[in-house]
């Protein structure tokens, strides 16, 4: 594992993926743990989200390409039109 500037765990790697649905809530693993987001559809899309060094609560609107994005994300805000997300660490 390697550390990014703020001192937050980062894996190059992807070793665990799953389903990431914000259609009724909003999303973050329990255990507090940051990931990566993977999106499967064929456009991009907009995103709120709590990236990891940010105090908890606070969202930025960020956009995610097509394929895995680069930002470590905390929690996703409830977004029930978006589909095709995956969560990876």
């Amino acid at each position: 594992m390697e550390r990014t500037r703020s001192g937050e765990m980062a894996s190059v790697q992807i070793g665990r993926m799953g389903i990431l649905d914000v259609s009724t809530g909003d999303f973050g693993l329990s255990d507090g743990q940051v990931f990566n987001v993977k999106n499967e559809d064929s456009d991009a899309v907009w995103l709120e989200v709590n990236l990891a060094g940010m105090a908890a609560g606070e969202f930025v609107e960020t956009r995610f390409d097509v394929g895995w994005n680069p930002e470590i994300v905390r929690v996703v805000r409830q977004n029930g039109g978006v589909y095709g997300l995956k969560y990876g660490y």
